[in-house]
């Protein structure tokens, strides 16, 4: 399909999905283009590949509308009117059962709607039960009617554009303020010169704590990051410019705080896909390196206890075995029921011990 023919298509989707708010106009063009050719009936059609469409119909109809068919092979010719002054002496239409019946179609004119970019999407129609012999300013006033209609079509249809883009701005605002007013995550963007362009109260905040100062967009952020972690920064930041993400822990220390921050970094992209600067997202992982300490001290504490239990508690329960055990030679057959209860009492004090050290070896799990 011709590249034409394509945009005249999607030209043609735009008229066909008009909504208008207030139709009047429209219908009192359509009744202006009848009067001013002393004509019965008037209409807009619509082409597309399928089938004509008809809209804003005036005047004497029938009681069924497919009278419109019938004239519907008749071509838009150039940009003037197309004029068909007598059916009946158009052997295309001299059979037609609308010329033969009602509303009895003697004349037919049409004049071709033509978009700002000359596509061609349809015709005003004029249609009458009489002959008609339109002067020079009667056909130039319907070729003006023709323009404004497809005027008020145009700007309708920049109207419905326009709301939808206002819509999706809307949306998209609402998208930002939601992202930007975390109370959980830092958000921070920058441009390709280390400038800030936007950023959350997690953010300000946290200046403010380091820095005593308020940030603003257009700042320069190295003022406000910590000489202990520029570097670390820095290359992410850098590496992000490049199109490569990465992720860094870091801390920020104040006199009231020390807290810890996972931060992501991840190239900012404008709609052509183009790096506009750095994304920042950072959260708070304070808790989580605080708990993870504890849990280090914990083990470490489990394992002093296995190596006490495992080194120190088990010396003198194997020394008391072996005494129970060389008693138990001693006296053989004879051996008191008491040394024979203190051997089973060691030897179970034994396995506890060693079931106790399996338990807490950290190696084995």
């Amino acid at each position: 399909m011709p590249l034409r023919e394509i945009k005249r298509l999607r030209a043609l989707d735009r008229f066909l999905s008009i909504q208008f708010e207030n139709e009047k106009e429209v219908r009192d063009l359509v009744q202006l283009a009848a009067e001013v050719c002393s004509a019965q009936i008037a209409s807009i059609t619509i082409l597309d590949t399928v089938a004509p469409h008809f809209h804003y119909n005036w005047g004497i109809t029938p009681e069924n509308n497919y009278w419109h068919e019938a004239f519907s092979d008749i071509p838009i010719v150039g940009q003037r009117p197309f004029i068909v002054q007598d059916t009946w002496q158009e052997p295309k239409l001299l059979n037609n059962p609308y010329v033969l019946g009602a509303p009895f179609i003697r004349s037919y004119v049409n004049v071709p709607l033509l978009t700002h970019d000359e596509h061609k999407v349809g015709t005003l129609c004029v249609l009458s039960d009489h002959c008609l012999t339109l002067s020079e300013t009667q056909l130039s006033m319907l070729s003006i009617l023709a323009k404004q209609i497809v005027q008020l079509f145009e700007l309708q249809a920049s109207i419905m554009l326009l709301k939808e883009k206002l819509e999706d701005v809307r949306l998209s605002q609402i998208r930002l303020k939601s992202f930007f007013n975390s109370k959980l995550v830092l958000h921070l963007l920058l441009d390709t010169n280390f400038r800030i362009l936007s950023y959350n109260t997690i953010f300000a905040d946290l200046v403010f704590e380091n820095c005593a100062e308020d940030p603003k967009e257009g700042d320069d952020v190295r003022r406000y990051i910590q000489k202990h972690s520029a570097l670390e920064l820095m290359q992410s930041y850098k590496l992000a410019l490049k199109g490569e993400p990465s992720v860094v822990h870091v801390d920020s220390k104040s006199e009231k705080t020390h807290l810890y921050w996972l931060v992501y970094f991840e190239p900012a992209l404008d709609p052509e896909d183009n790096i506009i600067g750095v994304s920042c997202n950072a959260l708070d992982v304070t808790q989580k390196v605080k708990q993870d300490a504890r849990l280090t001290e914990q083990n470490e504490h489990l394992r002093r206890v296995t190596f006490y239990q495992s080194h120190e508690l088990r010396r003198p329960v194997s020394s008391i075995l072996g005494i129970a055990e060389y008693l138990g030679e001693k006296f053989g057959k004879d051996m008191p029921e008491e040394i024979a209860m203190l051997k089973l009492s060691t030897r179970e004090l034994d396995e506890k011990i060693k079931n106790i050290v399996n338990l807490t070896d950290f190696n084995k799990h």
